[in-house]
């Protein structure tokens, strides 16, 4: 893993991590303590945990050149640019990234979302195998999603002070809408080490 701090604009410079084929180990192991966790609530009624952002979002830096995980925000004189995931140096775009551990999923998102585009990161197979989709929408443009059957858009919800849910699958993938239903990226990180 390399730490580098990165000024994205004159008034705001972050911490970021990019991770390479050496952390491979590290996502495993986090992949399977974190599946251990999951099974171990279920036996408690627990309520079922997010799959790290650690693991999707350091899983996105390997795959896509130039591209780091905001780990800290260093200057902060911007505060609309602090919710965003990953950034990528060389294009200047900033990228969400949202992960699975189920299908059909139930992505949950902030009320201020700001990105060029986002990824998605299927981990739902929970031994090790992944895809990683790209879908190309940035944050304004999805405010304007219809997100349920009453015909709520992403910005309905966030007016009534909700945090708008839906399915990336249904919304993008299946339908190959912003994207073209493949995945960018398939890997499994027990091959990889």
């Amino acid at each position: 893993m390399e730490h580098k701090e990165i000024n994205i604009t004159d008034k705001f410079k972050i911490l970021g991590a990019k991770y390479d084929d050496s952390d491979i180990p590290n996502f495993l192991s986090t992949l399977n303590t974190w599946v251990k966790y999951k099974n171990a609530l279920k036996k408690i009624d627990g309520r079922n945990p997010n799959i790290p952002e650690a693991l999707t979002e350091g899983i996105i830096t390997k795959h896509f050149e130039n591209t780091y995980r905001k780990i800290q925000v260093i200057k902060n004189g911007d505060k609309s640019l602090t919710k965003f995931d990953c950034y990528k140096e060389d294009t200047k775009e900033i990228i969400e990234v949202k992960g699975c551990s189920v299908t059909p999923d139930l992505t949950s998102w902030s009320p201020k979302p700001f990105f060029d585009f986002f990824c998605f990161v299927d981990f739902s197979t929970l031994d090790g195998k992944y895809k990683i989709y790209k879908i190309n929408i940035t944050s304004e443009e999805l405010k304007n999603l219809k997100v349920n059957k009453n015909g709520e858009t992403f910005q309905d919800q966030i007016n009534s002070k909700r945090r708008p849910r839906f399915s990336v699958y249904e919304n993008f993938i299946d339908c190959k809408k912003h994207c073209d239903g493949n995945p960018l990226y398939t890997g499994d990180l027990n091959q990889e080490i």
